[in-house]
């Protein structure tokens, strides 16, 4: 059988399901239960929250020239939808066939099977994966303050921008012409300090899409205080627009008011943030994606998917072979027209340097994972760390927009991840150090060289194993400041 390389487990492998986490935020009480987690269907069939959570559905790729509708009877399931023209499916074992049989059945197939894997939605209870609840810290999100005059002038003149030296990048650029995707619980779209962040198109309609009702608004759906993820999307587009005020948002709801989601759908929503209007030819899609959410398991799907979105398909010799396939003529377009994204991923809240929060640890060229920092310049009690982490943002009392036009203080690398993201989209806007043949000034960096760049250019830390984001000396490329550290 011929397999994309995925180093961490084999390609045919059960692995086991994964849920997928939001990486911060907060309500108006503790969350010394459940913050938010993912789960939620797109597309066909489209299915409530209680149903997913049940799914046995899984996740697989075939090998070229193999009918899913064949196959899938064979093993007795339903294909409940494809993955674009992808030779991915999403299948539902009928009646009587358990999820495991139905792996099973397809681990026995390597002639016709490249990989298969449960949905993330088949996940574990939040209660098992207690590691991101870090009471101590989302205790503190009490409060959501209506936009007064002051709250709107701490927003703009808070500890992180001092921190990275935005003020310095500004005088420099503040993202003109960018677009960023912002994959999370979807966003208050009238909220007034967000109102000239959106994408626009005909007719002034927000550029945006709900993968989980499966429609076209992406507004935040929920009830303060009783659904935990309710708000986080909001407050990750306000840091995004803070750190690039003329940068575009492209927002995505792929998150339950509960913070429920799962692999299939966050993939179709970066598929979705790579090319919105589906045509390759037009560039239309997002230059950064940012990505607060994640999930403790690793999946194949959403490897594959960061590897598409980031165009770090020629990295083997297997892929000439896998991207052959007829179905990602789209995505091989898209790339040889140099329309790559950077993918920006929180790292986690597990403070651990053992604990591995996907996408953000594939090792995909392009992808960054961003772990945070707070006003000390010390490492986040909550964040993760380990060698896979090269880069850390202010995560600890970030103050940013929530629903009704509000603003709370929220803790995470969920926080952290939209730092570094629209920091990225600034450094977009300055010459490319190894420029590519794109005709578009802003395509010209590759989503690597942007990676390197925040990298490079990242300042000091006390007592941390990565370094801090530096907004003025990524842009300016030049030297960061070392931290003061006692």
């Amino acid at each position: 059988m011929t397999s994309i390389r995925f180093p961490r487990f084999a390609t045919t492998a059960l692995a086991s399901a994964a849920l997928l986490t939001a990486c911060g935020g907060g309500v108006d009480e503790p969350l010394s239960a459940a913050p938010q987690t993912l789960e939620a269907s797109p597309g066909v069939q489209a299915m409530s929250a209680t149903a997913t959570t049940a799914s046995a559905d899984v996740v697989v790729m075939l090998q070229a020239g193999v009918s899913a509708a064949q196959l899938s009877t064979q093993v007795g399931a339903t294909v409940v939808e494809q993955f674009g023209a992808r030779p991915i499916f999403r299948l539902r074992p009928n009646r009587g066939v358990s999820s495991s049989t139905l792996l099973t059945q397809l681990q026995a197939r390597p002639t016709e099977v490249r990989f298969a894997e449960p949905n993330a939605a088949t996940a574990m209870p939040w209660a098992q994966t207690s590691v991101w609840a870090v009471t101590s810290v989302w205790a503190v999100t009490s409060v959501w303050a209506v936009g007064s005059v002051g709250v709107q002038q701490q927003y703009r003149a808070q500890w992180g921008q001092q921190a990275i030296g935005l003020a310095q990048a500004h005088g420099r650029t503040r993202g003109t012409g960018v677009r960023i995707a912002v994959l999370d619980t979807g966003a208050d779209l009238s909220h007034p300090a967000l109102a000239s962040s959106w994408q626009r198109g005909v007719g002034g309609k927000i550029v945006g899409r709900d993968f989980v009702d499966d429609d076209a608004d992406p507004s935040e759906r929920g009830v303060k205080g009783v659904d935990a993820g309710y708000g986080h999307g909001t407050h990750v587009a306000g840091i995004l627009s803070l750190v690039a005020p003329q940068a575009r948002l492209l927002p995505a709801r792929v998150l339950e008011p509960s913070g429920r989601g799962n692999s299939w759908v966050l993939a179709e929503a970066l598929a979705w943030a790579m090319d919105p209007d589906g045509n390759p030819a037009t560039d239309d899609g997002a230059h950064v994606i940012n990505l607060s959410v994640g999930s403790e398991q690793p999946t194949q799907l959403l490897q594959l998917v960061t590897r598409l979105a980031t165009c770090a398909i020629n990295d083997d010799d297997d892929d000439d072979d896998v991207f052959g396939d007829p179905g990602f003529a789209a995505d091989l377009d898209r790339c040889r027209r140099h329309q790559a994204a950077t993918v920006v991923s929180a790292a986690g809240n597990g403070g651990s340097d053992k604990q591995f929060i996907y996408p953000a640890a594939e090792d995909v060229k392009g992808n960054l994972p961003v772990s945070a920092f707070r006003p000390d310049r010390q490492r986040a009690e909550f964040a993760n760390w380990g060698g896979w982490i090269k880069l850390a943002a202010p995560g600890q009392e970030v103050l940013s927009t929530v629903p009704g036009g509000q603003y709370s203080t929220w803790h995470g690398t969920s926080m952290a991840s939209p730092y570094a993201a629209g920091v990225a989209a600034l450094v977009l806007t300055q010459p490319s150090p190894n420029p590519t043949a794109a005709s578009l000034a802003l395509r010209r960096w590759t989503p690597e060289d942007v990676v390197k760049r925040l990298s490079d250019r990242a300042g000091g830390l006390c007592n941390a194993s990565f370094k801090g984001l530096h907004a003025g000396a990524a842009v300016l490329d030049s030297q960061a400041p070392d931290a003061n550290c006692p």
